[in-house]
């Protein structure tokens, strides 16, 4: 039975999917004024307020036609019913997961804010007649929407739109003119779109609105945006603008002296604390409300320095998560050049950078920048001393909660009348969670979902688990409230929470967990939104989830080493990532084991969902392979690894972190398959410009494969070769070994290892400006990849036609190629290829005698050379400034 209660617009009620009627007048003013209040007791002389819009009859009367009132709506919901009796009043009892106020508000919380936006169906209860409803309860939920909304528009424009939201911004300036967030947002917006003027209007408007209708300036942020539109200073498009900062929590109380301390300090601040005191909500709380302060972005990395399943992140493997944030694409292959090229990044940024759970002073010292402009804030449960004493660095200590600020964190969970009620049982609750807002959250959710029972019988059960905790916690009593609200979990919900801490990654989607748990996708869902309501989990992302480092430790002590678990986990990760590479155009030669576990592999149904899939969950898959090689699973991680390089082909912001994972399964699986891993690690190495080291790899790998009769990858391999003999300098061996490569090709009827050859012949005459051998090439490549039918490969073929022609001087067959092309590149997340296919239609336009289009390409091309430090960018710009 599935039961759903919508308030986000017209009152409705459905039992498996089908209406069911709601009373008209005092009933559904009853069932609103209850679902508003979902989980808590509303006592019954609020309800006669609200049924009576303030008239009630005589207290007797009033409480009889309530009690009739509540029966008829009792009978009227049937199987639905959700209205239960407690003393002094009622209350409607829900799961999360069946009012859409409650799925708004976790959605909300998780950053999901289109999806918690297509919630809202009308005006809320608006079948419903209640003034006192609609002006005490109605009016805040109207807030919640238009706070969520700011945060959805807030992250379009941190992704560059701008035009496509004026429109938007002056109905909401019309509507809510007195709110200065849409004001603000509205002039970012035309900036954006290129009216200056018009964004300076809109601000003389919100001004004069202000001072004749409150008598008051506008706030701070409107009045730095006026400055900084004034002074051209707003980030536009020009440059990537990250926004990696991950949701909050929600009901953060209290931290006002160190939120100021936070105001005040600059350059680099270290909050130290114990696990589960709050410091990365309390950096999250603080950074949302400065964002103004950077408009160059927020980065964000969670360096793992106390996670129980997993080593701290590497300095050098968090700096290329940074530079890769920032849209560096060329990422030097050592680490000094890297926090070289970061600190050089960020000169000139006015940008916020967190580096979360830092173990040492040794993990974050290379990534400060020497830029002014950049605030780095760093969470520790060590006090980092040495970057005070050495580096002129600030920090201060974030201690637990006093229990002011521990009881207003239960109240606004719990209710405060529920919490007056038994006040010495609430200090008790409070005591035995030592102020740590981690276990007071566990407990206030667990404790929620009975809202008729008395705080005291809880402080009973808890003082049990208490007696059961384990020493291996700093403190017993915080572990005694995972256990208690663990305990209280069903079976299922139970297994699902221990089994997660057998994923080796940091965060996890659904998909995922469904595998390492053996259920269907739609139970994962479930019981993982069930932990995310008792706190046991937490999404930060949408649609991605992951646990707290305390209760990921806690998680990995009842479950110890379920190798079955992990079986299944790693197989479906081995078979999703096979379907994955089975959409690219290359031929699989090596194949997965067979499953002995059961699980069923996710499906892609195009290469550009496939491509997402990977991106999304490169770091699980390479925590994935390294596990495996752990647990003696050496096949899986070999299989990983080379399924994984045709990805890396087309994204080249792995390419560093690979290398490793690559070296750690040379030596695994037959003679065959050493070769073909040897010759992707050559090609690695060329991408990371370890060119000796590449030629070293192909001299392992292709005498292997050539042993072993491996023929296309002996093809695809010299393919590979030739690339790097070209770079060397060493145009006759790459001829050579080119040719070999198509002749192999034609052998064995391989269309993909045609295309490549004709494609890289095709590049080289390009080079040498042979137009016309370029254009034969390109047309056998042509016939060929319409035989494979993949769009990537195509496009990349029509691309060397177009650049054919542009040197041909065929501009106008050039121009819509050109653009067909940057369109694909586009929306695969190929920015190289973008900017390729710009320069080229600059070059299309300027043959064509339209200077001024083709100086708008360049510089869009020049914008994202320039995002990514390409070396290329001088000479454009240059060639710019001349053509103007």
């Amino acid at each position: 039975m599935n039961v759903e209660f919508r308030v986000l617009g017209p009152l409705e009620v459905l039992l498996d999917g089908e209406p069911v009627e709601v009373p008209a007048g005092r009933g559904r003013v009853l069932l609103a004024t209850l679902l508003l209040r979902a989980n808590q007791l509303v006592p019954v002389d609020e309800l006669v307020e609200r049924l009576w819009d303030g008239e009630p009859p005589t207290a007797d009367r009033a409480h009889k036609t309530l009690q009739t009132t509540v029966l008829r709506l009792r009978k009227a919901l049937g199987a639905a019913n959700c209205v239960h009796t407690r003393a002094g009043g009622y209350l409607a009892v829900v799961e999360p997961d069946q009012l859409d106020l409650l799925r708004f508000r976790a959605l909300v919380s998780s950053g999901d804010l289109g999806a918690a936006s297509a919630l809202w169906r009308g005006p809320v209860l608006g079948n419903v007649q209640s003034d006192a409803l609609h002006r005490d309860d109605v009016a805040g939920l109207a807030d919640e929407r238009l706070d969520a909304l700011e945060l959805r528009i807030e992250a379009d424009l941190d992704r560059g739109l701008g035009r496509e939201l004026v429109a938007e911004l002056r109905s909401l300036v019309a509507d809510h003119p007195l709110r200065e967030s849409f004001w603000r947002h509205l002039m970012l917006a035309l900036y954006r779109a290129g009216q200056q003027a018009e964004a300076l209007s809109a601000y003389q408007k919100v001004r004069e609105k202000l001072a004749d209708e409150l008598g008051v300036d506008p706030g701070r942020p409107l009045q730095e945006l006026h400055q900084q539109i004034l002074r051209a200073e707003v980030s536009v498009s020009g440059r990537q603008v990250p926004r990696q900062l991950p949701a909050g929590v929600r009901n953060f109380v209290g931290r006002d002296e160190e939120l100021r301390l936070l105001d005040k300090t600059h350059g680099v601040t270290v909050v130290h604390g114990v696990g589960g005191v709050g410091k990365t909500a309390l950096v999250l709380q603080w950074a949302r409300q400065a964002r103004d302060r950077f408009p160059d972005g927020d980065l964000y990395v969670n360096l793992r320095g106390f996670d129980p399943e997993a080593q701290p992140i590497d300095p050098a493997t968090a700096a290329e998560s940074l530079l890769v944030g920032l849209g560096v694409q060329d990422i030097p292959a050592g680490a000094d050049a890297r926090f070289a090229l970061l600190r050089t990044t960020l000169v000139g940024r006015r940008l916020l950078m967190v580096l979360d759970n830092a173990a040492s002073q040794r993990q974050v010292l290379p990534l400060l920048p020497g830029a002014a402009g950049v605030r780095v804030v760093i969470t520790s449960r060590n006090q980092l001393r040495g970057l005070v004493s050495q580096h002129d660095a600030t920090a201060f200590s974030l201690r637990q909660l006093d229990f002011e600020a521990a009881r207003t964190l239960l109240a606004a969970v719990l209710g405060a009348e529920r919490l007056d009620a038994e006040p010495e049982a609430a200090r008790e609750i409070a005591e035995r969670c030592t102020g740590l807002p981690l276990a007071l959250r566990v407990f206030a959710e667990r404790v929620s979902r009975f809202p008729g029972v008395s705080l005291r019988e809880f402080v009973a059960e808890l003082e049990n688990a208490r007696l059961d905790a384990l020493t291996d916690f700093d403190d017993v009593d915080v572990r005694s409230v995972f256990s208690w609200s663990y305990r209280a979990l069903d079976e299922e919900s139970a297994r699902m929470f221990r089994l997660l801490s057998v994923h080796p990654g940091a965060d996890f989607d659904v998909s995922a967990v469904a595998a390492l748990a053996g259920v269907t996708v739609a139970q994962a869902r479930r019981l993982l939104e069930r932990l995310v309501a008792d706190h046991l989990v937490q999404s930060r992302t949408p649609g991605r989830y992951d646990l707290h480092d305390l209760l990921r430790a806690y998680s990995a002590e009842l479950c110890g080493d379920d190798e079955e678990a992990a079986l299944r986990l790693t197989e479906w990760y081995v078979h999703t990532l096979e379907n994955a590479t089975s959409r690219d155009p290359a031929r699989i030669i090596v194949r997965a084991p067979a499953v002995t576990s059961g699980v069923v592999p996710q499906d892609f149904s195009s290469w550009s969902e496939a491509l997402r899939w990977r991106r999304q969950e490169w770091a699980a898959l390479k925590a994935i392979a390294f596990a495996a090689i752990e647990r003696g699973w050496h096949r899986h991680a070999l299989v990983i690894s080379i399924h994984l390089h045709s990805y890396l082909v087309v994204d080249n912001t792995h390419w560093h972190s690979a290398v490793g994972l690559f070296e750690a399964v040379r030596g695994f699986g037959p003679v065959s398959e050493q070769g073909i891993l040897h010759t992707k690690l050559g090609g690695l190495y060329e991408f990371v410009g370890r060119l000796d080291d590449a030629l070293h790899s192909y001299g392992v790998g292709l005498p292997l494969l050539r042993a072993e009769g491996e023929r296309i990858s002996v093809a695809g391999a010299l393919g590979n070769l030739s690339k790097l003999y070209s770079k060397l300098g060493r145009r006759e061996e790459a001829d050579a070994v080119l040719r070999e490569s198509l002749a192999i090709g034609v052998e064995i009827d391989d269309a993909y290892v045609q295309v490549v050859a004709h494609a890289n012949f095709a590049s080289r005459f390009i080079h040498d400006k042979r137009w016309e051998d370029a254009l034969r090439e390109i047309d056998r490549a042509t016939d060929l990849a319409a035989r494979i039918g993949d769009e990537y490969l195509i496009t990349r073929i029509r691309g060397f036609r177009a650049q054919a022609l542009v040197g041909l001087g065929r501009y106008a067959e050039a121009e819509p190629e050109l653009r067909a092309v940057v369109d694909v590149m586009r929306r695969v997340g190929d920015t190289e290829g973008v900017a390729d296919g710009l320069v080229l239609i600059g070059e299309a336009l300027l043959g064509l005698e339209r200077p001024s289009e083709a100086a708008e390409e360049w510089q869009r091309a020049l914008d994202i050379w320039r995002a990514v430090k390409d070396r290329r960018a001088d000479g454009l710009a240059a060639r710019l400034q001349a053509l103007r």
